[in-house]
């Protein structure tokens, strides 16, 4: 890592006659550029999980998800039985895709173990329903990661091994929709572009459902995930 530039005074976002335009750091909520277009953020770097009962659900029979020690704050998702099929999702959604505003997604996860019929996938659904959603999934019997579309249940592959799963190795996968197009990337470089994807409730690439962070697996032994960090941000009108 190299040398810093040293802004001793700040950084801002916004021209000094706005509300925050001395304020020294980056305003967290508005893009002065755009005139009522927001940015809405949620990252966790998982240095504490907060309240599984107010911020998180956990589906499945005796299944926990907590923090880990771990060299930058990691958290572990524990399945309760060896066959328990467990998600971990936010309480409430507050992320939507809609045409013309931006959306990120990053995220780096590993999995105790990939073989056998043992599935796993992470990124944004609908809260408590797998209905709606965009997420990276590996499906049983398989170790080819995939990005895959579900809109009013129905799923459509979008990119078709993004990488290769391996036991207790890192994915560190991403996607950007730029308002236009959706961009796919692991390890920061670009493998896949989906060309103007619609977004709407039926018929369409993506789901216009509110979406919230989620990671989910089905075991077939001791399998768990751990997750070092998880960001989803968009554009927004407000």
């Amino acid at each position: 890592m190299g040398y810093p530039t040293n802004l001793t005074f700040g950084i801002s976002t916004q021209p000094t006659t706005n509300p925050t335009g001395n304020y020294p750091l980056p305003d967290p909520f508005h893009t002065a550029s755009n005139a009522g277009l927001d940015v809405v953020t949620y990252a966790n770097d998982f240095f504490g999980i907060g309240s599984t009962t107010l911020d998180w659900t956990i589906t499945g029979s005796s299944s926990t998800f907590a923090c880990t020690d771990g060299l930058g704050g990691w958290a572990l998702v524990t399945p309760g039985g060896t066959t328990t099929a467990t998600a971990v999702y936010q309480a409430h959604s507050a992320f939507q895709f809609v045409s013309g505003q931006q959306f990120w997604y990053v995220c780096r996860i590993k999995a105790s173990a990939v073989s056998g019929n043992k599935s796993f996938y992470f990124g944004l659904r609908a809260g408590s329903s797998a209905n709606d959603g965009l997420w990276f999934a590996k499906a049983a019997a398989s170790t080819s990661l995939n990005l895959v579309s579900t809109v009013g249940s129905t799923a459509t592959t979008l990119v078709t091994g993004v990488t290769t799963a391996a036991a207790d190795t890192w994915i560190d996968v991403a996607f950007w929709y730029n308002g236009t197009d959706l961009l796919v990337y692991l390890a920061d470089n670009l493998v896949a572009r989906v060309s103007a994807p619609t977004i709407g409730s039926s018929g369409t690439t993506l789901t216009d459902a509110l979406l919230a962070p989620v990671f989910q697996i089905t075991p077939t032994a001791t399998d768990t995930l751990t997750i070092d960090y998880v960001m989803a941000a968009q554009e927004t009108s407000r």
